[in-house]
C-alpha cells in the first residue's frame, strides 16, 4: 500500500511539472521586452530632415537662361566633393546637381544677379544634371544626405485676389497676437491641415508690423516682420507703406525632427530676399541662412 502511495505521487508530480513547463512556453514576453523594428525606424529618419540647423551650410543660387546651370555668390562655400547635390526650388521642385567650378566676372558685369548677366558675373557655377531648372528661378544646394526628398511637402498655392483671411480667422488672429489686423491673405495650403498667411497689422505710431503666420487648426504661430513707417519704404523699397501678398513665394515646405522648414522668398522693387525658417509646435525662428538678389531693374 506505501508502495502504491508513492508511485501516486511521483506521477502526479511530474504531471504538475509538465504542466507548469507547458504554461511557461506559452508565455508571451512583456511589453518591455518587445523590441522596436530597427527597419522600420530607419525609414521615418530618411523621410524627415534630421538636423533642421544644418540646412545652414547649405548654397542658395540662381538658373541662367537655359536652365542647366546655378550661379551661387563667389565667396559662399562650395560642394566639390563627392556627395551627391540636390537644389530644390520653385515650391519643391527638385534637381541634383554638380560642382563645376568658379567663374570668373567680364568686363559686361553690370552687378545684378539675373540671366541676362549670368555668364558676365563672378560666381560659384553648378551643373543641373538630372532636371531642367526654371530659368532665372533661385534655388537651394545641400547634400542629398542632409535632405531627403521624401521630406518634401506638397505645396498648394492659394490665389489672394480671390481667398483673403474670414472674419472668425481675423478675430483668432487679433486675439492671438494681441494687436488689430489690418489685412491678412492665405499664401500657402500644406498637408494635415496646415495654412500660412501674410498678416499686415494696424499701424501704432511709426511702428509698423507684418508677420507670416502659420494655422494649424486652432493654433497660431508668427514670424515678425517688424519696420518704422516710411510712407514710401517701411518693409522694402517702394512697398509704399504696405505687404502684397503676390510678392511671397516658397522654395520648399519640408518636414523635420521639430516639425517643418520653410524656404520664403519675398519679392521687392529691388530684388528678391530668401531665408529659411524653422516651424515647430511653439515657434517659428530663422535659421539664420538668407539670400538677397539684387535685380533691379526686373
Amino acid at each position: 500500500m506505501k508502495f502504491s502511495i508513492a508511485l501516486f505521487m511521483i506521477a502526479l508530480s511530474m504531471m504538475t511539472a509538465c504542466s507548469v513547463g507547458q504554461k511557461e512556453q506559452v508565455k508571451e514576453p512583456a511589453i518591455s521586452e518587445v523590441k522596436p523594428d530597427r527597419q522600420l525606424e530607419n525609414e521615418e529618419k530618411q523621410q524627415v530632415i534630421q538636423d533642421a540647423v544644418a540646412l545652414k551650410k547649405g548654397i542658395f543660387a540662381f538658373a541662367n537662361e537655359k536652365g542647366q546651370k546655378l550661379l551661387a555668390d563667389p565667396e559662399t562655400a562650395v560642394y566639390a566633393g563627392e556627395e551627391p547635390l540636390i537644389a530644390i526650388g520653385q515650391a519643391g521642385k527638385l534637381l541634383t546637381v554638380r560642382y563645376s567650378g568658379k567663374q570668373q566676372a567680364t568686363p559686361e558685369d553690370d552687378g545684378r544677379q539675373t540671366i541676362h548677366n549670368f555668364n558676365d558675373q563672378a560666381g560659384q557655377l553648378y551643373q543641373v544634371t538630372e532636371g531642367s531648372a526654371e530659368p532665372n528661378e533661385t534655388y537651394f544646394i545641400i547634400p542629398a544626405s542632409q535632405f531627403p526628398a521624401e521630406a518634401l511637402l506638397t505645396i498648394q498655392r492659394v490665389d489672394p485676389q480671390h481667398a483673403g483671411a474670414d472674419k472668425q480667422e481675423l478675430q483668432e488672429i487679433k486675439e492671438s497676437k494681441g494687436r488689430e489686423v489690418e489685412q491678412a491673405w492665405p499664401l500657402i495650403e500644406l498637408p494635415d491641415g496646415k495654412s500660412v498667411y501674410l498678416v499686415q497689422f494696424v499701424r501704432q505710431g511709426d511702428d509698423m508690423l507684418a508677420s507670416l503666420a502659420l494655422k494649424d487648426r486652432d493654433t497660431w504661430l508668427y514670424h515678425d516682420y517688424p519696420a518704422t513707417y516710411d510712407p514710401y519704404s517701411t518693409w522694402r523699397v517702394d512697398d509704399g507703406g504696405e505687404v502684397r501678398p503676390e510678392l511671397f513665394n516658397f522654395l520648399f515646405a519640408a518636414k523635420s525632427t521639430s516639425g517643418l522648414v520653410l524656404g520664403v522668398q519675398w519679392m521687392g522693387a529691388e530684388g528678391e530676399y530668401v531665408s529659411l525658417l524653422s516651424v515647430t509646435d511653439q515657434a517659428i525662428t530663422d535659421l539664420g541662412l538668407s539670400y538677397g538678389r539684387y535685380m533691379s531693374p526686373i
